[in-house]
């Protein structure tokens, strides 16, 4: 959560006045925490509260309610200020926004002694059907609760029985990272940074901007 919300506030002053730079000062004085970090902790309290649908729908109307000008999009604007309580078949990337506390609560251990996804998985799936509901919605956003869970497995020195772990080796780490969630989810991740940056153009959707 406290990687997606610094992220969050330090990029809050470029969306809209984009840089390709990478020396840029981290911390203006006009940064701000955006709809992002709002959502970000309406799915940690969804969570807290039970996880089950209703629960991430009554966080989010609630969180987005006392935040009101925190530049939600369009359409997640008109569903948080109505009585609806329907997914819109979105697939913006505000699904993987908002889904790192799903990643948070998966369980290394169990995954470590089972080879196993534990069950807390669906979370990720969850807090994002319930308003982006269109399958790129919804594989944005467990693609990156994915990532973010393998993050804290490998480099958390957790390992399968008979198995060495391989969290002093940080490039291991991410190449098991890179070849799960191309195969899992036919994501290209081919590219650097570096040869994506000179033609990326500002993009909200998941299929754009998770990969």
């Amino acid at each position: 959560m406290l990687g997606a919300i610094v992220g969050d506030i330090v990029g809050s002053v470029y969306e809209w006045n984009n840089i390709k730079a990478k020396d840029f000062p981290l911390f203006r004085e006009d940064c701000f925490f955006t709809d992002d970090t709002v959502m970000t902790c309406a799915v940690a309290e969804a969570i807290m509260n039970g996880g089950q649908k209703d629960d991430f729908i009554d966080a989010m109307k609630k969180y987005g309610r006392m935040y009101p000008n925190a530049d939600y999009g369009a359409r997640f604007n008109t569903w948080l200020n109505s009585d609806n309580r329907e997914p819109y078949n979105s697939f913006g990337n505000g699904s993987a926004m908002r889904v790192s506390p799903c990643a948070w609560v998966m369980d290394c251990g169990f995954y470590a002694r089972t080879g196993m996804w534990p069950s807390s998985r669906g979370l990720a799936s969850l807090s994002a059907e319930v308003t982006h509901n269109h399958p790129e919605g919804i594989k944005g956003a467990m693609a990156t609760a994915d990532a973010i869970f393998l993050c804290r497995y490998y480099f958390g020195g957790y390992c399968r029985e008979y198995e060495q772990p391989i969290n002093d080796n940080h490039t291991e780490c991410k190449r098991r990272i890179k070849d799960y969630i191309e195969k899992e989810y036919s994501y290209n991740l081919s590219q650097t940074l570096d040869e994506i940056r000179p033609n990326y153009r500002f993009n909200e959707t998941c299929q754009e901007t998770v990969p």
